[in-house]
């Protein structure tokens, strides 16, 4: 039986967490961590054998990972921790990463550690199938950004852009499976980054080291329903837009040293777009994101998240709590090859 470490982000809750805590801790061999980044945030009761991390702060999303397996890696094995901790430490087989918004219907819980079980040993990373809670097609996949692919983004769909670089496709970070000694390998999340893009580098990297991602059938496919509140927070879009800027600075052999360019014409085409059409809010949305790229360009060491109603935690104290000592990149790092 292959042993899973499941990490639920959430930051607030959500009206389906327990259930979905439930459903993780029923699978066999499952250890599950809930992180919770709201400082104040209360669950309750937890189902039985759910680990909780709280009181950090807002940390973001990847760094609530690397914080979560952290301290299984530091955690006692069985039997020599407190009266009631039977957690055990170590580096799991398998971690899957979840966020609080996801639901796991009955089949695919069922048959999620057989399909870990399967997977090659060449696997690295499990990507699912991700549906909205109506069951038409939620956002599952992207492509690794480079001067080509936002281009051809831009004028085609990331749907086609999918289908035109397979090479370049990984998953969205809501739900996937990666190999502990692979996640441990490239160090995990890089927690310099605070919101979004986390696991575009995480898979960039991934990538570059010669790691491998396949793809679940969609026979088993999660649901999800985030994104709701955050999609029309100028200040999350705002970080978004900065979060690009810092991905072009560690990735220019990957993205191409062109593309920060061709992502601010995609952002404004985009806004431009959904005026003409009169969906002004995305339309605005766009906007956010530019003005943030923008301001990041400017100003690169400026975090004003850290001063919202976000309260994000700072970077250099993220990097302490939860950095898991990312190999250095080479100087000529390129990850997968742009097109």
């Amino acid at each position: 039986m292959h042993s899973l470490l499941a990490v639920v982000v959430s930051y607030g809750g959500s009206p389906h967490l327990n259930g979905l805590l439930g459903a993780l801790a029923g699978m066999a061999g499952c250890r599950v961590a809930l992180v919770e980044n709201k400082l104040g945030g209360q669950h309750g009761a937890v189902p039985d054998g759910v680990r909780v991390h709280a009181g950090h702060g807002n940390i973001g999303y990847g760094a609530a990972v690397n914080l979560a397996v952290k301290r299984s890696l530091a955690a006692p094995p069985p039997g020599d921790g407190p009266p009631g901790d039977d957690s055990p430490g170590g580096v799991p087989d398998w971690l899957l990463v979840v966020n609080s918004d996801v639901t796991i219907p009955p089949d695919t819980q069922e048959m999620l550690p057989k399909l870990l079980a399967q997977a090659p040993a060449d696997v690295d990373v499990l990507g699912f199938a991700i549906r909205a809670n109506d069951g038409g097609p939620g956002r599952s996949t992207a492509v690794l950004p480079t001067i080509g692919t936002s281009a051809f983004t831009a004028l085609r769909g990331e749907a086609a852009a999918v289908v035109r670089w397979p090479a370049l496709r990984y998953p969205v970070g809501a739900f996937f499976a990666i190999r502990g000694s692979a996640f441990l390998r490239i160090g995990g999340f890089d927690p310099s980054f605070w919101l979004y893009y986390e696991e575009t580098d995480l898979f960039a990297r991934l990538l570059a080291a010669g790691g491998r991602i396949d793809w679940c059938d969609d026979a088993w496919p999660v649901l999800h329903t985030g994104g709701g509140t955050a999609g029309w927070d100028a200040e999350l879009q705002r970080e978004l837009g900065r979060a690009a800027v810092a991905y072009a600075s560690r990735h220019r052999e990957t993205t191409g040293r062109g593309w920060l360019p061709v992502h601010v014409a995609q952002l404004a085409l985009l806004a431009v777009r959904k005026a003409v059409l009169g969906r002004w809010p995305d339309a605005r949305r766009a906007t956010w994101i530019l003005a943030g790229l923008l301001q990041a360009a400017v100003l690169p060491r400026r975090e004003p998240a850290s001063r919202s109603r976000w309260h994000a935690v700072p970077t250099r104290t993220r990097i302490a709590l939860a950095g898991l000592d990312i190999p250095p990149r080479p100087a000529a790092f390129g990850g997968p090859r742009r097109e």
